[in-house]
């Protein structure tokens, strides 16, 4: 079981060396049979030597070991963003909790994802500056989520702490590396993105104090280490748990291989090149141990013996081959590296464990065992380390029942109000209107939009549910904020909730909101809903108000709204025979049930179309929209032909 012991070094070996021939049978078999998942526990002599005897690299690491090729100092220091990279959007997950969406330069085939906890005083004292904790995930990384979110507590945990955590989303098989060449579709180029793309943005947009610590488990961790090395100029602390450190010993680059072709079939040399070639050791952790004289270094890994049901054990369920066999390489290659450091004069905070396997729950407990000494290596004072704060007054009698949480800060000013942040939620209290608590995706858009300062103003009720029982809703002093599962949370203006509400709010034609509120071109504003848009155009002096549902407000929602050819609402939508049509600006959109929903321009072949009898006539109803004749003009298709303009001329 893993407990909490102090700083610790590596320990004199106290039993005698294995012979020769039986540590090189380990050293050659048992990394890539680890890695495979095979049962590696009739070692068992080889694993009694771990903690003191015979290790991977101190039996077969060559005498003079290849030189490594010079490595970047310069702090990537950049006005604004570097050219081609840019953020896309940022999506609140809570208050605290937020995806970034990147567009790349060094990676443009897609956007690239990081998750950010901001800091717990993040919204209480916004001129501050925070340092920053990066999660790295393991070889499997998912394409949609970092696994620390998945399977830690990692968002509990850092909640009253004040620094902001930066997971990157991603990354399967890639060592956080800049591969050689693409595979499976993917020419990763993480160690740019990472050190020259992302820094600038946390630096610029995410209040960066440039005070940063970079742990990362299994995978992660050996690029935590190597990224560090390489960039020493970024970091101030380090932290692998259970992470590969030796990359270049007999077998380690075939264990890398196997692993790689198993998590998602992957080809190492075209991450490093050939087996054992130069950039192998331009990434070997051990062989850089040099530069992290100035860097805190704190190294785990448990001992592969699985101690579920013991005492004080963390984990969930009895541990499965591949999770012993994968700690033990790792348990050799952290072994070697801390050896290596002691010899090299580099000081090492080492954790190894006298049980434990590769699983996530071992990882959770070496996070929160870390913390102290990244804190440290901050230089944190007790406040930036954890929560002591009190709840009076109005906040407390409606946080009272713990349906936010436990506070993580003490009241602070906001507009004429005041506001307190909870590990489940927020509080806001306005002399108007009292003290309200907010929580979950509702709350989350309310803090994107800016919270008291933006143009919702202070809350004045609590979370409501709507009368059709599948919403939930907040009234605030300018509006509202909506949320379904199958929507998300999207704000309503005050005036448009007027608009909405004559029509029947979510009962009505439109239903909910699945859009915010946008600006309409020369005046007024219009949104999205799940059956159609909502119209508030500028006439005038005044405002007035449209709804386009059903198949049209689904056609114009298509094409853009009230910013597209049609143009804004001049009516609402109108029974004929056979179907409906509504008139716009530009235009109008006819549906029927055999046709579907088409916008006709207003113009010549709109004309021709009415001289005819228009739904009516020898035409019927449009079957397509207006489209570009590539030898010059227009046509549109209709039930009963085509109409053409070409040259002036129509038929």
């Amino acid at each position: 079981m893993r407990s909490k012991d102090s700083r610790s070094t590596v320990r004199s070996p106290q039993a005698k060396p294995a012979s020769t021939k039986r540590r090189r049978m380990a050293l050659v078999a048992l990394p890539t049979a680890a890695v495979l998942g095979l049962s590696l526990i009739p070692f068992a002599g080889a694993q009694s030597l771990l903690p003191g005897g015979s290790s991977l690299s101190d039996s077969v690491a060559p005498g003079n070991p290849p030189q490594r090729d010079p490595i970047n100092t310069t702090y990537p220091e950049v006005e604004g963003l570097p050219e081609g990279v840019d953020v896309n959007r940022v999506e609140y997950l809570s208050p605290r909790h937020v995806k970034v969406y990147i567009q790349s330069a060094a990676m443009p085939e897609h956007e690239q994802v990081v998750q950010i906890l901001l800091a717990r005083d993040w919204y209480s004292q916004p001129d501050k500056q925070f340092p920053e904790v990066w999660a790295l995930d393991g070889l499997r990384a998912r394409d949609d989520e970092s696994g620390w979110t998945i399977e830690t507590n990692i968002e509990q945990y850092y909640a009253d702490k004040n620094v902001n955590v930066i997971m990157p989303v991603g990354g399967e098989s890639s060592f956080y590396s800049d591969w050689a060449e693409p595979d499976n579709g993917k020419h990763y180029m993480w160690e740019t993105f990472l050190t020259q793309e992302l820094v600038p943005i946390l630096d610029n947009e995410f209040r960066s104090n440039k005070q940063r610590a970079v742990v990362g488990i299994s995978m992660g961790g050996t690029a935590a280490v190597n990224l560090a090395e390489r960039h020493p100029y970024l970091f101030d602390f380090v932290g692998s748990f259970s992470g590969y450190l030796d990359t270049t010993s007999t077998g380690m680059p075939q264990a890398i291989q196997a692993a790689q072709a198993d998590a998602g079939g992957y080809d190492s040399t075209k991450m490093w090149g050939d087996l054992y070639s130069k950039e192998w050791y331009n990434h070997d952790p051990k062989l850089g141990i040099k530069e992290l004289s100035d860097i805190t270094t704190y190294v785990s890994a448990g001992s592969g013996q699985d101690d579920y049901g013991q005492d004080n054990s963390v984990a969930k369920g009895q541990a499965n081959l591949a999770g012993k066999g994968l700690e033990v390489l790792s348990r050799m290659t952290t072994d070697s590296f801390v050896k290596r450091a002691k010899r090299e004069g580099v000081d090492v905070i080492s954790k190894l464990r006298p049980s434990g396997v590769h699983s996530w729950e071992y990882w959770q407990f070496e996070m929160t065992q870390a913390w102290p000494y990244i804190a440290d290596t901050f230089g944190l004072g007790e406040v930036d380390r954890g929560a002591d704060c009190e709840v009076t007054g109005d906040i407390a009698t409606v946080t009272g029942n713990g349906v936010i949480g436990n506070c993580l800060n003490n009241e602070y000013d906001v507009e004429d109000g005041k506001a307190q942040d909870f590990s489940g939620g927020t509080a806001y209290w306005s002399p108007d209107n009292g003290a309200h608590a907010l929580f979950g995706r509702i709350n989350a858009r309310y803090a994107q939009l800016g919270g008291p300062t933006s143009w919702l103003g202070f809350p004045l009720t609590g979370e409501k549910t709507t009368p059709d029982g599948k919403g939930r809703f907040v009234h605030f002093e300018n509006g509202s904020i909506y949320w379904t599962a199958s929507t998300g949370a999207y704000a309503v203006t005050k005036s448009m909730m007027g608009i909405w509400g004559k029509n029947g709010y979510e009962n009505g034609d439109l239903k909910y909101p699945t859009g915010a509120v946008t600006n309409i071109e020369g005046g007024g504003q219009f949104q999205n809903f799940q059956n159609g848009v909502l119209v508030e155009a500028k006439e005038g002096n005044s405002k007035k108000g449209y709804i386009v549902h059903g198949a049209i407000g689904a056609k114009y929602k298509e094409m853009g709204g009230p910013n597209s050819a049609a143009g804004l609402p001049r009516g609402g939508e109108k029974k004929i025979k056979g179907g409906f049509f509504q008139e716009f600006e530009n235009g109008n959109i006819y549906w029927s049930a055999s046709s579907g929903a088409h916008f006709i321009p207003y113009g010549e072949i709109f004309d021709h179309w009415g001289d005819n009898g228009y739904e009516n006539g020898k035409y019927g109803y449009p079957t397509s929209d207006q489209e570009d004749i590539p030898a010059g003009g227009l046509k549109q298709d209709f039930q009963g032909g085509t109409i053409r303009q070409i040259l002036g001329n129509v038929n």
